[in-house]
């Protein structure tokens, strides 16, 4: 008699992304478990605990979860995608959906296993590695003809979700299915103060690179003593390939409070305690088709937003009238619409309602959610028993 757990009926695995991510683990595989399917997620530790197999479920999500060792890149990509990989074997899983471009290895060898793999395209991948600076010009004309590569093998997997209709576009139609990183609404979110009540804080989350407004981010920091009382918040990773020198000191000046990496949580906490969100990406080629997940979490927040004008983000919110558009690049339009915002405060206010009631009303997961479960079903995962509707 077989005296072994019985099999998850799907398994998330991500050699690269951290235990707490939120489209992997928050979204995606939470959603699964909340419906009544057995989840497990394979991800990397984020304070080094490992574990050696699944104990228990997360007691927030229900979502049983295997943490990996932290290993830099090159170790990542040949140990951690194959620990990975074996990881989500052992768990007897029908569905293996796997989130990293470092896994597509394995598509065909889980096939021929009898699993049903789903692949989770979050990005545009040629078009997002030419904005790796960490790379190099050289390393990035050579990564190129790779992620096309990537891309051939992502489609043998069974299905693909896919994060922006543009990258749903390099797969087949008919076994893909766009699903939107759209944030969770949370209580904390819906209690939010005004922003005309809260600190004089603009802020920005995600990681910090040159594509990603690093310039802009330093300039601003510049000359916020134009806007008395001002200051910038900043949570995300600073890649290593960028000089930061101008960064560090602004915030050894106390013109930007950076906050290094935190928990999905704390990061939308820190928009609870700022006036406006910023979001001064440049228009390269993976930006200008993508959806800036930062953009939808400050509406979630209930903050007005300063963005890029870049026609795809338009298409998505410009009906909401909760964004001030600035060129792309132009720290000083940003820092007039912050003075704009700063002398009506009504206007500051208004955006601010608008920007919660179009994430309160469109722009949420559980609109999504429903996406995902459609591709788990039509990869045979029947209704679990006791499913929530």
């Amino acid at each position: 008699m077989d005296s072994r757990p019985r099999p998850f009926d799907i398994v998330h695995v991500s050699s690269a992304h951290p235990w707490t991510d939120n489209r992997v683990h928050l979204r995606s595989a939470a959603t699964a478990a909340a419906t009544g399917y057995r989840t497990a997620l394979v991800a990397v530790t984020t304070d080094g605990v490992v574990d050696p197999d699944w104990d228990r479920p997360d007691p927030t999500t229900g979502v049983y979860v295997r943490r990996l060792r932290r290993r830099r890149r090159a170790a990542r990509v040949v140990l951690s995608s194959v620990q990975a990989v074996l990881a989500a074997w052992s768990s007897r899983a029908r569905i293996v959906h796997l989130h990293d471009p470092e896994l597509l290895w394995s598509v065909l060898f889980l096939r021929l296993a009898g699993r049903r793999v789903v692949y989770d395209a979050h990005e545009d991948l040629p078009a997002q590695v030419l904005g790796k600076e960490y790379l190099g010009r050289a390393g990035r004309l050579l990564a190129v003809p790779l992620a096309h590569a990537a891309v051939a093998l992502a489609r043998r997997a069974s299905f693909v979700v896919a994060a922006t209709p543009t990258i749903a576009e390099r797969f087949d139609p008919r076994t893909t299915q766009v699903v939107r990183n759209l944030p969770r609404l949370r209580p904390e979110d819906a209690a939010a103060a005004p922003p005309s009540t809260r600190r004089r804080r603009i802020a920005y989350l995600g990681a910090v690179n040159h594509d990603r407004g690093l310039s802009v981010l330093t300039a601003l920091a510049d000359a916020l003593d134009q806007v008395p009382g001002w200051s910038l918040v900043v949570a995300g990773p600073i890649d290593p390939a960028v000089d930061r020198r101008a960064f560090d000191e602004h915030v050894d000046a106390g013109r930007i409070e950076y906050n290094g990496v935190v928990s999905p949580t704390a990061a939308r906490d820190v928009l609870l305690d700022a006036r406006i969100g910023v979001v001064p990406l440049l228009p390269t080629k993976a930006f200008r088709t993508s959806i800036p997940t930062k953009l939808l979490e400050y509406l979630a927040a209930g903050l007005p937003v300063i963005a890029s004008d870049i026609p795809a983000w338009r298409a998505l919110v410009g009906a909401f009238d909760c964004v001030t558009w600035v060129p792309p690049g132009d720290a000083d339009a940003v820092l007039r619409a912050v003075q704009a915002y700063e002398s009506d405060p009504a206007r500051l206010d208004g955006h601010g309602r608008a920007a919660a009631a179009a994430a309160r009303d469109h722009l949420h997961w559980d609109r999504e959610a429903g996406h995902l479960l459609r591709v788990y079903r039509r990869a045979g995962l029947p209704d679990p028993i006791g499913a929530k509707p």
